[in-house]
C-alpha cells in the first residue's frame, strides 16, 4: 500500500499536469475577452456610421451593394418627447373629454308588477 506522501506526490503530478493543459486555455481566453470588449466597441461606432448613412440618404439595399451589412445592433432612437410633454398631453386629453355634472347612473332593471307566475296545473278547473 501506498504510503500518503507517495499519494500526495501523485496527485501534484497529476496537478501539475492539469494546470499545463489549462494554461493555453486561459492566455487565450483573456486574449479573446478583451477582442470582444473592442468588437463591442467597434460594432456601437459602426451602426451610428451606419445610421447615419441612411439618414443622409442612403438605402439598406445601397449600403450592401457597397459591402455595408447592416448592424446587428442599431443605436436606440431617442423619443423626440420628453416626459412633461408626455404628461401634458395626457392631461390635454383627459380635459378635451366631455364633462358631466353628475356620476354615470345605471338604471336598475324595472321588476314587474307580479313577479311570481302562477304555478301551472296538471288539472283544468
Amino acid at each position: 500500500m501506498p504510503s500518503a506522501e507517495e499519494i500526495l506526490q501523485k496527485m501534484r503530478a497529476l496537478q501539475e499536469r492539469r494546470e499545463a493543459a489549462v494554461g493555453p486555455l486561459v492566455e487565450i481566453l483573456a486574449k479573446r475577452s478583451e477582442l470582444l470588449a473592442q468588437l463591442a466597441a467597434l460594432d456601437e461606432s459602426y451602426g451610428k456610421a451606419y445610421v447615419d448613412a441612411e439618414a443622409a440618404g442612403w438605402t439598406s439595399d445601397e449600403l450592401t451593394q457597397l459591402g455595408a451589412d447592416e448592424p446587428v445592433k442599431r443605436p436606440r432612437v431617442r423619443s423626440r418627447r420628453k416626459g412633461s410633454a408626455a404628461r401634458k398631453s395626457a392631461a390635454e386629453a383627459s380635459e378635451a373629454a366631455p364633462k358631466t355634472d353628475s356620476p354615470a347612473v345605471v338604471p336598475a332593471p324595472s321588476s314587474p308588477a307580479n313577479p311570481v307566475a302562477p304555478a301551472a296545473t296538471g288539472t283544468s278547473a
